[in-house]
């Protein structure tokens, strides 16, 4: 689908699992509370920008409607709490993102903003006081493709000290999708976590294609790291794999559930619907959908 209407459609369709509101008997059978702890909402040109450059390397993203459409469904499917994740791809753009998202969570107070911050911008650590201290972000999200910045790149050291310091998290695009480059490999955090043992982080995308089971040990190892399943949980191109439930079971408070919605090509909703169907206990999917992320966005010792 490439239009506006077409993608409305999708969301709107009745008989769509795009587009079906979990009725009663779903809502029986699920956990009460779901947060998405991945998703992406930006101002208008910008988020039409980033929609586009996954449509000209030959991705459908259906999902183009306005912000408040766009947080409407994801209310409709069953969402009551979601982390907004901000990303620019040059400096001098983080504090104005940064200001949006502030004044979108509180006007949608069920969204919690995770600021935006580049490695060359002049004055991060202004940028990190005004997000982390005057606003109380919970945290910061570098997309380390599309900053080009791997993780162990020693200008994002101040950040990683600031977040420490405050017991605030990270979120780091360390995965092969959608492409494979030097800068998304999870490897590059071991320095990091060397230095900054306690450190809050959440390995997106489960590290996949290439790093699950790398994610998996430092999240064994290290007791605040966490992966994250955004793009992974219902996407048709990825079938659930044994090795994905086993860890999840083994480790069963460091897997946080995210969709990346709206930057997809298949509905949140089969993400949600898919975490139904594991065979893992109510409890494990209560950890799964909301406890996990709610323990990532706490501020107090681990």
């Amino acid at each position: 689908m490439s239009s506006s209407e077409d993608a409305s459609d999708t969301i709107h369709q009745p008989n769509s699992l795009a587009g079906r509101i979990l009725n009663n008997k779903d809502r029986l059978n699920f956990v009460p509370n779901i947060c998405d702890a991945h998703i992406h909402i930006f101002p208008d040109r910008l988020m039409g920008a980033i929609l586009d450059w996954f449509v000209q390397q030959g991705w459908t993203m259906p999902y183009r409607q306005p912000t408040e459409a766009l947080l409407n469904y994801l209310q409709n499917i069953g969402v009551t709490s979601a982390f907004v994740l901000g990303y620019i791809h040059k400096k001098d753009m983080a504090a104005g993102l940064n200001l949006w998202l502030k004044d979108l969570c509180e006007k949608y107070p069920w969204l919690h903003p995770f600021a935006a911050l580049h490695q060359d911008d002049q004055e991060p650590e202004k940028i990190l006081t005004q997000a982390l201290d005057e606003w109380n972000f919970p945290g910061v999200k570098i997309h380390t493709f599309v900053q080009k910045v791997a993780a162990d790149d020693k200008r994002l050291w101040p950040m990683y000290r600031m977040l420490s310091e405050r017991r605030k998290g990270i979120i780091l695009h360390l995965s092969g999708l959608p492409v494979q480059t030097l800068y998304t490999r999870v490897d590059s955090l071991l320095e990091v976590l060397k230095s900054f043992p306690n450190l809050k982080v959440t390995i997106a995308h489960l590290g996949l294609p290439n790093d699950f089971s790398l994610a998996v040990k430092l999240a064994a190892n290290y007791a605040n790291v966490y992966l994250d399943t955004a793009y992974i949980l219902g996407n048709p191109r990825l079938p659930l794999q044994e090795e994905w439930l086993k860890a999840i079971a083994d480790h069963p408070t460091k897997f946080i559930f995210g969709t990346d919605f709206p930057i997809m090509d298949y509905s949140p909703l089969d993400a949600i619907q898919t975490v139904n169907l594991l065979p893992l206990t109510k409890e494990l999917k209560t950890q799964l959908l909301w406890d996990n992320a709610m323990r990532f966005l706490h501020t107090e010792k681990s």
